[in-house]
């Protein structure tokens, strides 16, 4: 009887002890897991890449025939002045997209990179060149593009200046050059 609960005790703690390493074992592979989970393959990642574009293509498909359709419908329905108010919409739409290409570009030729042009495209007024050319202009007297130059004279120091010489010494060296050619 005795000899019984000795083998039930041992069987228990080995069967805890297989347990214990169990767990760690199991708790060493969700760690393994967890750094292969944040490892993707390129293969994977390149199929969801093109999954999502597939799909904003799909969408925007899908709005172009619903404006189409929606235009349609107005057609039919001789509801001309909404289509008019439309178009005018996507004209100006269209108009401020360009106007705002045309900033960023003369703000990216004024010496400013992507990120600025983006922050200051805002604060570039006027409708015409001379006047948005005079606006950037007054933005570069505030806000100086950043270049990513050094200054190679940083360590070099200031050159030496020459000594300021009066008009009697200019004078006296004169004379001196030419004293013997006249004389």
């Amino acid at each position: 009887m005795i000899k019984e609960n000795k083998n039930e005790i041992t069987n228990k703690e080995e069967t805890n002890i297989d347990e214990k390493t169990d767990t760690t074992d199991a708790s060493k592979n969700t760690e393994e897991r967890k750094v292969d989970n944040q490892r993707i393959p390129y293969e994977r990642f390149k199929e969801k890449v093109d999954e999502v574009n597939e799909l904003k293509k799909k969408l925007a498909e899908i709005e172009k025939a619903q404006k189409e359709k929606e235009r349609k419908e107005l057609e039919e329905q001789n509801e001309y002045k909404k289509l008019y108010e439309q178009a005018v919409q996507e004209a100006e739409k269209a108009k401020q997209n360009a106007l705002n290409t045309k900033k960023s570009a003369l703000l990216a030729q004024a010496g400013y990179d992507d990120d600025q042009a983006k922050a200051l495209v805002k604060l570039v007024e006027g409708e015409d060149d001379e006047s948005i050319k005079e606006s950037i202009k007054k933005l570069q007297a505030l806000f100086p593009a950043q270049d990513n130059f050094a200054d190679p004279s940083a360590f070099n120091g200031e050159r030496e200046k020459p000594k300021t010489r009066g008009a009697d010494e200019v004078g006296a060296e004169l004379f001196e050059r030419i004293k013997n050619k006249i004389f």
